[in-house]
């Protein structure tokens, strides 16, 4: 019976892999319904990677200046408006959520020290084409990082603020 429940349980993992790497393919990457440029236009600083509190605003101007790789757009293809499967800068992502509003998806990037990253809680709203991109405060790079999610955040140190134009 346990070999029976574990060929069941390989296959349904293996078979629903295929199934998602299916749906993230270039092929229907070249498919997508939804084509965004999307750019963060400004961002509010709530803390200091080390934890102190700052509370500082900069705009598209400073963020051109100072922050170049920032304020340059990313564009986002979504295959359709039931779809989890997206790609960002033509790499494929899997939403945390999707729906007629809307959509959410996390990303990490490395921190400025080294074994650690920041997670990115990255929302998008299909009505005013805004985009919101909350950055976390450094957190270890180990597997303790798949505990924080859109409804388990890790302390929040920066928000960005941008807006989004359709491409054809």
């Amino acid at each position: 019976m346990k070999k029976l429940f574990s060929l069941i349980l390989v296959l349904g993992l293996l078979f629903g892999g295929v199934a998602s790497a299916e749906n993230i393919s270039e092929t229907n990457r070249k498919k997508s319904k939804i084509r965004l440029s999307c750019k963060i236009t400004k961002v509010h600083v709530i803390k200091k990677f080390d934890g102190t509190t700052v509370d500082v605003w900069f705009d598209e101007k400073y963020l051109k200046e100072k922050l170049g790789k920032l304020a340059e757009p990313i564009t986002l293809e979504i295959f359709d408006k039931d779809s989890l499967a997206m790609w960002v800068e033509k790499k494929p992502v899997l939403m945390d959520s999707h729906d007629k509003n809307g959509f959410t998806y996390l990303s990490t990037s490395e921190a400025q020290k080294k074994g650690f990253i920041q997670i990115h809680y990255q929302s998008f709203k299909y009505d005013n084409l805004k985009f919101k991109s909350e950055a976390s405060m450094m957190i270890k790079d180990d597997d303790n990082q798949y505990n924080f999610g859109f409804r388990n955040k890790a302390e929040i140190s920066s928000i960005g603020y941008g807006n989004c134009k359709r491409l054809k």
